[in-house]
């Protein structure tokens, strides 16, 4: 089984539960919208009629509407706190945000974000990269495949706030696939991401790279990632199966002849909850293993969900100089 295949994580369950409420209530709003107990349907004729609402979905509006206002509630306390650190520290923020306008007209702030992203990007090309294979859509459903581009959105974003970024690349990712089109939604997808490290293609995993700096991470294989080589592209299998499609990635790995490994999980914790993980868990935690000094415990319980009820693995070594393994509280 993948690395990734997997449950959501938290953001994209909330995302799930915009998509299911009607349409009139998945649209962002300033203020939530009053309970409306009525649905909306076309007639035959291109009219509407109102239809009661059932029990569920009056359900579903009502946890929409409360998040949104737990979000809006959210920001403006953010706004207050940044605004009452900005007086405390004796700034001008007026200044700030015209001198911030002034920037953003002349086109200076947008050179200095791609001078500092030309210096971060400096190291890309001695490291290891990362490749996402796109290559399941036909085995997944069409919410997964809807849940596998918030994935890889979010890898994209943590690329991007990363202080050493790596090539990330996705494999049979055509302008006609499910995928693409979730993602071609986003602004910027995929011209500007291009800029940012990313690149995507038609073509498949093997016809893309080459094979023989490839290393599939997948829970079943035998072979435990000890560490990371910058000779290698690691391929994470873009599935999100509910736990369905087990040994899928190893089995397409080992038919076209592809190294494979898993991360090494077991050997630093213990994990109560499945240790299968979602695409943008693993691409995270190879990027963490960068910025902690090649340390897998610390990037693990760095980027792993407190959900999956995490407690540590401690190894110490006996007079022998064996290896023994103790729990400790995470």
């Amino acid at each position: 089984m993948s690395e990734i295949q997997s449950s959501e994580t938290e953001h994209l369950k909330v995302s799930e539960k915009k998509i299911s409420v009607p349409m009139e209530a998945s649209k962002e709003q300033d203020e939530p919208s009053t309970l409306d107990t009525t649905n909306v349907e076309k007639t035959a004729d291109g009219g509407e009629t109102e239809l009661p609402m059932s029990k569920n979905q009056i359900k579903k509006r009502k946890r929409y509407e409360k998040l949104m206002e737990i979000n809006k509630r959210k920001k403006e306390q953010a706004k207050e706190r940044k605004e009452a650190k900005a007086l405390a520290e004796g700034r001008d923020l007026e200044a700030e945000r015209r001198l911030q306008a002034e920037r953003e007209k002349s086109g200076e702030g947008r050179k200095k974000r791609e001078e500092r992203w030309k210096q971060r990007m400096e190291t890309a090309d001695t490291t290891f990269k990362v490749c996402v294979d796109c290559g399941f859509e036909d085995l997944m459903t069409s919410k997964e495949i809807n849940s596998l581009a918030g994935q890889v959105r979010y890898c994209y974003a943590a690329n991007k706030r990363s202080d050493n970024p790596v090539y990330l690349s996705l494999s049979s990712l055509g302008e006609s696939s499910a995928t693409f089109e979730h993602l071609a939604k986003v602004n910027g997808f995929p011209d500007q991401w291009k800029s940012r490290g990313l690149s995507c293609s038609a073509e498949p995993l093997d016809i893309m790279h080459d094979k023989g700096n490839l290393v599939y991470l997948t829970s079943d294989a035998t072979t435990t990632l000890e560490h990371l080589d910058d000779s290698k592209t690691y391929v994470i299998g873009g599935i999100v199966d509910r736990n369905r499609l087990t040994r899928t990635t190893i089995e397409k790995a080992e038919k076209l002849g592809i190294m494979t490994a898993r991360l090494p999980i077991d050997d630093h914790l213990k994990l109560v909850a499945t240790k299968v993980l979602t695409v943008n868990h693993v691409f995270e935690i190879l990027l963490k293993y960068r910025q902690h000094g090649n340390d897998w415990k610390k990037s693990l319980l760095d980027v792993l969900p407190q959900r999956k009820d995490i407690t540590e693995v401690e190894s110490n070594k006996d007079e022998d100089g064996k290896n023994e393994s103790e729990l400790g509280s995470a």
